[in-house]
């Protein structure tokens, strides 16, 4: 049996070295499966389909899935918490160092090029996102509605809500986007045991205490721990799915940051490794400084971990019903709209010269060439400082 130590030491070293969104999985797929051999690969297929299908960060989820196939509820908790530290600890100290010397010459020169590299990084990812869920006129009629619904400010759930109502109406065509069924070779726990009911229990009551507490001390920091949990339990697809609903509930709602330091904080988001949702840290941050992170970061993450853990044993049923998979088609293409929302309001902070355009067409043309995105992002900052900082 794999004891909890090797099981920490290996998801802190994949969240310490995992870059570049999807390619996650594959890392993940190749230390697991062909590397350690802990898992057979229709197993970890399974597990990926399921991450896929349900809200919430979804390498997160997947390291909680293979936790839990591994070593029980306690495996799947230690491999959720191992894979967000390492990300967790850069984005705290990139925080800190931004918002005490963030009026330096070298630290705006840093995000200015930065920030124009996250619209090209956001741009591919609506791309990909979308690529294969607008085949059909209906999907796209969805995400059109669902972008004027977002630039009238409706709210986020309720136009979650239409656009599956829309979807179960003039159901449309699936889509590769809906992860396949899993195999019947696959073995999943058939059941949560009671002590794992109980486990999940007294995390639950500890996460509502804590934030009962932060409520008392600091109420704009508790109202930002609320959001960032229903946040975290609404992003289906995971990765920049995540950015849209935070925008709209922490810069246009409440206007805890301004569009410009939502923009640096996903830019710091993709410097670290791990999952893109650390931006929650940086925000955190903002609020309330270490606790502050570590509270938005337990916030954001939190549901991923109950989603996962709930669902397992139920997975094959709910896979199998088609009107979850078209509420998920509608949901998906409301994303979009979203996306496209963000996409204009990154795009008219960031795009203030032509320096600035510049850096994002070769960001995207990098990415379309599949260049390492650990890579695009050191190049970018080294080439950001110089053109920025001394050559304008």
């Amino acid at each position: 049996m794999l004891s909890f130590d090797l099981l920490f030491k290996t998801f802190l070293k994949l969240g310490a070295t995992a870059y570049g969104g999807p390619a996650i999985a594959g890392q993940m797929k190749k230390t697991i499966v062909k590397d350690l051999g802990w898992m057979k690969e229709p197993e970890f297929m399974q597990g990926l389909a399921l991450c896929q299908l349900i809200p919430g960060a979804t390498f997160v989820m997947l390291a909680t899935y293979i936790g839990y196939r591994l070593r029980g509820i306690w495996g799947a908790f230690i491999c959720a918490v191992a894979f967000v530290i390492p990300a967790f600890i850069l984005l705290v100290v990139l925080s800190a160092i931004y918002f005490k010397w963030g009026d330096l010459w070298f630290i705006q020169s840093l995000f200015r090029g930065l920030g124009a590299m996250v619209v090209a990084i956001v741009l591919n990812a609506f791309i990909n996102f979308a690529k294969p869920i607008i085949k059909d006129w209906k999907i796209v009629s969805i995400a059109i509605l669902s972008f004027f619904g977002f630039v009238w400010r409706l709210n986020a759930a309720l136009v979650f809500v239409m656009a599956a109502v829309i979807a179960l109406v003039l159901r449309p065509t699936m889509t590769s986007k809906t992860a396949p069924a899993p195999s019947s070779q696959a073995l999943i726990r058939p059941a949560l045991k009671g002590r794992d009911k109980l486990f999940l229990g007294a995390l639950a009551a500890l996460i509502g205490l804590i934030f009962a507490v932060c409520y008392e001390f600091n109420t704009q920091l508790a109202y930002l721990a609320l959001t960032l949990s229903k946040v975290g339990a609404l992003a289906f697809g995971g990765g920049f799915t995540i950015i849209p609903l935070i925008q709209y509930e922490v810069v246009d709602h409440f206007q805890w940051v301004s569009t410009k330091e939502f923009v640096d904080g996903i830019a710091m988001g993709q410097v670290t490794p791990g999952p893109v949702m650390i931006t929650a840290t940086f925000l955190g941050y903002k609020l309330a400084g270490f606790w502050g992170a570590l509270i938005a970061t337990i916030a954001i993450f939190s549901p991923a971990f109950f989603m996962v853990t709930l669902l397992i044993p139920h997975y094959d049923r709910l896979k199998g019903l088609e009107t979850v998979r078209r509420m998920e088609q509608g949901i998906l293409g409301s994303f979009i709209g979203m996306l496209g929302l963000v996409l204009y309001n990154f795009g008219s902070t960031t795009f203030v010269d032509i320096p600035s355009v510049l850096f994002a067409t070769v960001t995207f043309l990098a990415l379309l060439k599949k260049f390492e995105l650990s890579y695009i992002l050191l190049t970018g900052a080294i080439l950001s400082i110089l053109l920025f900082g001394f050559l304008l």
